[in-house]
């Protein structure tokens, strides 16, 4: 282990964070250097003389949808200030009708769809609380943000459902998606306020537009608060987007939320449209649990060895090729940092550890970041230098084996390692560092053992298969359980050893002396 950790301190230091990285295999340090570099290669002036983040590979911008909201969420983590202007281009460059461009290039802003995903206020709150409250940049993009929603709100249901409406396939980015199969990709006269009138199905009453708006709403409500301003106007317009979800969008029978056209009937294509909505926050943990059980953990629909599929793969329609830009069956990488959200959200951190370690399988042995993954083979596919293939290896890697600080605060240390799922067993250990308020935090996950140091003095030593949480300052707060079985052993903090036995998913709080168990939401195992 201490040479493990001495290897640690002479790795290369990495964005804000001066993140570092070490293993016991040199593949995953190699990958984890590309991502570092190749990231680099992301981040170029478009349209003004700022630095943003760019979607990468052929992709010669920054995407509303993905490289303006998760994507620059998660690098909120590494180059907070390249997030924070990559959120700012969007203001910057609105319409004066309050529209978001759906893509920054350095030809100017584009405006024909609206592509939406993510939420964005979401991803605006998430860096505003990782990156020092700055309340001058958050009043900025709630201005923005709440004149978009009007655009929305006025444009965008024609048929007076409360709901979201989708005019073309490239509004949710769904390119080449059984879903939009015999709808125009892109608006009427590239006209984000037209569609195809001559449409025996248009508009689409859209679910995760819907669910997008209605989160949307859920973090407006809170920036107005934290800005001195009433939260309410705010809230009411989330509930009644959300009743306009469940009543136009969701099968009861199914348990699955679907496109409704024009003539009332529901588009039953089962897609990665579930995982947006539930990233939207969406439903309750019973819900999460049974989307779990009946579709997201299910070989038979989307839970593919290299998960997750972008259309069921019961779908007579899915098709897996994976060597150009399709939704239509192959793993794509928006999907799978998309999900963690969704699985955090509703504490189900083990059954997220299932996705994330295939997917690290894949990256490591890639010779490139690419769009897209066979879900059979794992094997790269469409397109190179794509950032959020680069950001899910180290976002993976941070949430898995890493330091990850949180939106509320506290620092998740977690005691897990890469695992060798393809061909021979190997145990790997990993090494892990991050400074947080000028202090140097180091985890080492090795021996069976997560220890973590700051400034050099010895915070924690627990049994693998643990996520401990932290205040700032490294105080331990809590324990979490990773693994599918209970992780038992002793803990040892400040001088004491205390047993633990802690179950997947299982919350622990630190009173006193003790732990004492706050949350058991369960395990979903996976089926076929």
């Amino acid at each position: 282990m201490s040479a493990l950790l001495e290897r640690l301190r002479t790795r290369p230091e990495f964005g804000a964070g001066a993140v570092r990285f070490a293993a016991s295999s040199e593949a995953m340090e190699r990958r984890h250097d590309d991502a570092v570099r190749e990231l680099a290669t992301c981040i170029k002036p478009a349209p003004g003389p700022e630095p943003i983040l760019q979607e990468g590979g052929i992709y010669f911008g920054c995407w509303l949808e993905s490289t303006g909201t998760i994507n620059a969420e998660l690098l909120s983590r590494f180059r907070p200030d390249v997030a924070a202007d990559t959120f700012l281009g969007f203001a910057r460059h609105q319409r004066e009708d309050g529209l978001f461009p759906y893509k920054l290039t350095k030809d100017g802003a584009a405006f024909s769809q609206i592509q939406t995903v993510t939420p964005l206020a979401r991803s605006v709150w998430t860096h505003y609380q990782l990156n020092g409250r700055d309340q001058n940049f958050l009043a900025k993009m709630y201005s923005a943000m709440s004149r978009n929603d009007a655009w929305v709100a006025r444009w965008r249901d024609t048929r007076g459902t409360g709901a979201v409406e989708a005019f073309c396939a490239y509004d949710t980015g769904h390119d080449l998606s059984a879903r939009f199969w015999h709808v125009p990709d892109s608006p009427k006269g590239n006209d984000p306020k037209q569609f195809d009138l001559s449409s025996p199905i248009l508009p689409f009453i859209a679910p995760d537009l819907t669910a997008n708006v209605a989160c949307q709403r859920r973090y407006l409500a809170r920036m107005a608060e934290e800005l001195g301003e009433d939260g309410a106007p705010w809230h009411a317009k989330a509930e009644a987007s959300e009743r306009a979800l469940w009543a136009q969008c969701f099968d009861e029978a199914d348990g699955f939320f679907y496109d409704r056209d024009r003539n009332d009937r529901y588009v039953r294509v089962r897609g990665d449209v579930l995982l947006r909505v539930l990233a939207c926050e969406i439903g309750d943990a019973a819900f999460f649990a049974g989307a779990l059980e009946r579709y997201l953990l299910n070989t038979a629909k989307f839970f593919a060895k290299y998960p997750f599929t972008s259309l069921s793969l019961d779908d007579p329609r899915f098709d897996p090729a994976f060597d150009y830009n399709s939704w239509c069956g192959p793993t794509n990488f928006l999907t799978l940092i998309r999900a963690a959200h969704a699985f955090e959200h509703h504490g189900r951190h083990t059954e997220l550890s299932w996705v994330m370690q295939p997917t690290l399988t894949a990256l490591f042995r890639a010779s490139r970041f690419p769009q897209t993954l066979n879900p059979f083979t794992g094997s790269a596919g469409f397109t190179e230098s794509y950032s959020p293939s680069i950001l899910c290896l180290l976002d993976f890697v941070e949430r898995l084996s890493g330091i990850q600080p949180r939106p509320d605060g506290s620092l998740w240390f977690t005691g897990l390692t890469p695992a060798q799922i393809e061909h021979r067993d190997e145990t790997h250990e990993t090494a892990y560092g991050r400074s947080v308020d000028g202090a140097r935090l180091e985890l080492v996950n090795a021996e069976g053992r997560a220890r973590a140091w700051r400034n050099g003095e010895m915070l924690f030593d627990v049994p693998q298969g643990l996520r401990v949480v932290t205040a700032r300052d490294g105080t331990v707060t809590g324990l979490i359980g990773l693994r599918a079985t209970p992780v038992t052993g002793t803990v040892r903090i400040d001088g004491q050893e205390i047993p633990v036995a802690i179950a997947a998913n299982e919350v622990w709080q630190r009173r006193g002396g003790e732990f004492v168990r706050v949350e058991a939401p369960g395990l979903t195992a996976p089926r076929s």
